[in-house]
Order: structure tokens, then sequence, then C-alpha cells
């Protein structure tokens, strides 16, 4: 590589990588029977060269790793050998060949993910590798364990898989993937998949790993057990798993939303997996199944009800839109029978903010939509969350408090000055014992089982007092 050469890798793997690079610099010296000059180095080749699978090559670079940097003369000098042994075994001509193979390799396979949707001949991709045809299809199968049309295939069917969860129809995918005969399209596919592509979503076996918070309530809700979801656990103090019929919870993967381990996701291979565009998922996603972002929003009825036509799972959904609708409507009239219906606002405490809810997200749904509760009135035109400090609060001064903290050590300590100081002993909701346990409520929310959990939860708080002193290692 010459200096300012970029160079970008991917591994699927959540463990430690090591590299090595050497830098090194080199003249050469040209003489005749006249003169003698210095010229930069003419090497014979460039490009990317191999030597995994070298023999050789590995021991070298297992002695250049072994021996320690020294000023001694003979380490520089065996230092120098090493190098000049490993540039002679790379750059030697029958091993020239192959990399300009591999190079030549690179270049189709980015053009044919890019171009998977056009009409590729096993010539021209040949003929852009360099190669025979002949020659390009046995060095495509060595490398790929596949032909060029099979590895094409298998493009569009990834493609085709995303396009379905899309309200397009299965005419428009198949122009989309590259067939102008939707008939010929649901053929292929069928042989691959084993079901046609209009009922590939609605297959009770296909395998979907689910990457944000909440999708897995949504397909658990609708009878389907993700085969990986991500953990609350570094999210939320305390979680409580709610109970969905014919759902195994021990059957799910459960990752770390911020430290997604490939490894582990590739190990449970699944047919596709569902993000949300609130997290957007990697590249290397795709290399292990198609990959699809949902738009986010906070009406778990309009998600659920999308979800439920594309997944053939209608009747579930409309089984839980009645029973969530006649639960609502309870619990708002029992509400509004109240006397007086005391201001209501949810407090998260992270490591770097406190924060209070506004209208605009999934708690605000929840208490000022779905319950009808009222914001206090310094917070009613602030759709959004807000964060302030200590001495702001007594400015909100909400009648009844739903406190969640973060599951950090910093969080503790930042709650622990917020109930230790005067501003929160001056609140009205402290000093009539309304402040309750948010717990998980933030996330809880984001899916429609946990919805309706929480719309419960927080009508049957309202009006009430909560005598037990709230603390900030074991209260929340």
């Amino acid at each position: 590589m010459l200096p300012e050469t970029s160079v970008e890798g991917k591994a699927l793997t959540a463990e430690p990588l090591r590299y090595m690079i050497v830098f090194f610099s080199c003249i050469q010296l040209r003489k005749d029977q006249m003169h003698q000059e210095l010229h930069p180095p003419e090497f014979p080749t460039s490009g990317k060269l191999e030597a995994s699978g070298h023999p050789q090559a590995a021991e070298i670079t297992r002695q250049m790793t072994a021996s320690h940097r020294t000023r001694n003369p003979e380490d520089i000098m065996h230092a120098k050998y090493r190098l000049q042994r490993l540039l002679a075994l790379l750059l030697q001509p029958s091993k020239r060949i192959d990399q300009d193979k591999a190079v030549g390799m690179d270049i189709v396979l980015a053009h044919m993910k890019n171009n998977y949707n056009q009409e590729l001949k096993v010539g021209q991709l040949a003929l852009m590798a360099g190669l025979s045809t002949n020659h390009f299809i046995r060095a495509f199968k060595q490398l790929t364990e596949k032909t060029p049309m099979a590895y094409l295939l298998e493009e569009r069917i990834k493609r085709a898989k995303q396009l379905l969860f899309s309200s397009e129809r299965v005419k428009q995918i198949a122009k989309e993937v590259g067939y102008k005969d939707e008939h010929y399209f649901s053929r292929v596919f069928k042989k691959s998949e084993g079901v046609a592509p209009a009922s590939y979503l609605k297959n009770n076996h296909i395998r979907i790993a689910v990457l944000y918070y909440g999708l897995d309530d949504y397909l658990m809700t609708l009878g389907l057990t993700p085969v990986a979801a991500l953990s609350y656990r570094e999210r939320v103090s305390r979680n409580y798993s709610l109970p969905h019929p014919g759902v195994l919870e021990q059957e799910i993967v459960r990752m770390n939303g911020s430290r997604l381990n490939y490894e582990e996701l590739a190990r449970v291979k699944p047919d596709l997996i569902i993000g949300s565009d609130r997290l957007l998922p990697g590249e290397l996603l795709e290399s292990i199944a198609p990959t699809v972002v949902l738009k986010h929003t906070d009406n778990v009825e309009q998600q659920l009800s999308r979800l439920s036509r594309i997944l053939g799972r209608e009747q579930q959904a409309d089984d839980w839109m009645n029973r969530y609708a006649e639960q609502k409507h309870l619990l708002r009239s029992q509400l509004e029978a109240q006397e007086v219906r005391p201001t209501v606002s949810f407090i998260r405490v992270s490591s770097e903010f406190y924060r209070l809810y506004g209208a605009s997200n999934q708690t605000g749904t929840l208490l000022y939509q779905d319950l009808g509760l009222r914001p206090p009135p310094s917070t009613r035109e602030q759709t959004g969350a807000v964060d302030f400090e200590i001495h702001e609060l007594p400015r909100y001064n909400p009648g009844t408090i739903f406190l969640a903290a973060d599951p950090t050590l910093e969080s503790r300590q930042r709650l622990e000055a917020l109930l230790s100081s005067r501003e929160w002993s001056s609140l009205d909701a402290v000093k009539q014992s309304r402040v309750f346990d948010a717990g998980d409520l933030l996330f809880k929310t984001l899916g429609p089982s946990g919805r309706k959990w929480a719309m419960s939860y927080v009508a049957s708080r309202i009006g009430r007092r909560d005598d037990r002193i709230i603390h900030a290692n074991t209260g929340l």
C-alpha cells in the first residue's frame, strides 16, 4: 500500500481481531558501466496479495509477530531478512496469477451485488474478471462454492424477501429483482424457498430475528416466536416478561443491543431480520440474512395491523385490538369519573441527563392519548422530551410522577442526587406520596402487549398514594 491508501475490512465475529501492519521503505540501486542511480522500486504486481493458506507466509508472519523490536543490529538484520523473504514469496510469478484472479473476482462480485436485477451473462462476467469462461466458472465456484448463476439467484431471492415486506405486488417485485415474467419468478422462488412468494412471510416456520426494542412484543402478540431479539437487561433496572400464549421465552436468543454479536446472530440462522429506523442496522446484517427496516411509530395499532397483514396474522391482531379498545374505554371512563385528575409526568434518569417526556413518544401516547391524562401546564406546548437540571424541576411540578432510572452506576448516583434535593422534596407529587416506580415502562410501551399492560398499571396508580420510600439503589 502506498501512503494515504485507505483499507476497509469486515469480520463476522465478536472476538477481538488481531492484525499486523509492517511499515517499510526501500530504494533500488541501478547501475551500468558508467553510472549508479537510486530509484523507487518497481514491484512486478499490485493490488491485494493473498498470504492466507500459504504455509511459508504464515510461518514468516508468525516469526515477525513473535520477535521483539530492539535496536540490536543483529535483530534489525533478522527483521529485514524476514520482510524480504515474505515479499519475495508473495511476489513470485505463480502467486501473481492467483492475485490477479482474486482482484478480478472482487470486481465481479461487487458488480453482481449492485446489478442483480440486470441480465448478466457468464461470458461478460468472465471478461470483467479477465479470465476465460471455463476458467472463470471454476475460479468463481472455488471462491464462493456456487456457480455464477446460483450466486445471482441467491442475491435476487434475498432482495425479493425484503420487498415482500413492502406493499408491492408480486408482479412488481419480480421486475425489481430481474424477472420479466412474474409466474417464472414465482416458480424460481418456490423452488428455492419451498413456498410461493405470496405465502413466504405467512409461513409459520420462517425464522425471524428482530433488532429493536418492542418488535419482539409485536411478533409474540401475533403468536410468533422470534429466534433472536434484543435484551432489555442493559436498558432497564428490572424487566418483567409478559406471558404470550404459545410463545416460549426461553427459545429466544437475547442479544445486547449496544454491542451486537454478529457471530451469535449468524448461529441462529434467521431467514429474515427486522430492524427499526431508530437503530439502523449495519451492513454486516445483510451477509447473515435479508434485512428490512421498519419506520418507527408510536401508534401500536397501526404498526400491528401492518405486520399482521404481511405475516398473515390478521385474526390475532384483530383480537388484540378489540381487547385493547375495550380496556382503554373502561380505564378512561374510570379516570374521568374521578373528582380530581392530577397532572402526570414520566421522568427518566440516565447517566447523562434528567429527562421529562412530552406527548410525542410512546409514554406520551400512553398517558395523554390513550388514558386522557393531563401533562403539567408548563409542558403542554412541549411535545418532545425536555432535559432539565434539578433546579429547574419545580417549574414543572406534576401531581403524579412515574420515575425510571437506567441500570448504571452513574444513573443511580444522579438519582440519589435528585431524591435528596430540596427541589424534589418541594414537588406536589412527592409531598402527596404520588411517585411511582416506572421500571421498564419506557420500553414496555414500545410493543402492543406491553402497552396494554402499561395502560392498566398507570391507571391503577392514578389517585392512589404510595407510602413506600423510593431509594436510588433499591427502589427503582
